[in-house]
């Protein structure tokens, strides 16, 4: 009795998750369908063009790490604006 009840459970809440993964897939799939801006494209040339002297702090100061997290905060920042409920 207690593999029936495993099983009806196990079945009851596969639903559920299923869906979420669907939602989940679908939010990532739009997402990626967003066009990469063409001056974000030549960013490394940008920084690829700085003197030797800057290049060396910026690198000592993790210049490159602490942009990828601000652009990453504000990506979420925007996304969590947009949920009806919490924005």
């Amino acid at each position: 009795m207690d593999n029936f009840k495993d099983w009806l459970r196990d079945l009851v809440l596969w639903f559920p998750r299923k869906i979420y993964e669907l939602i989940l897939d679908g939010l990532a799939w739009v997402i990626e369908q967003i066009p990469v801006p063409s001056w974000l494209e030549n960013a490394g040339s940008y920084f690829a063009a700085l003197d030797p002297g800057i290049a060396y702090f910026l690198e000592g100061f993790q210049f490159g790490t602490g942009i990828g997290i601000l652009v990453g905060a504000y990506v979420l920042r925007f996304l969590i604006r947009r949920i009806p409920v919490i924005g």
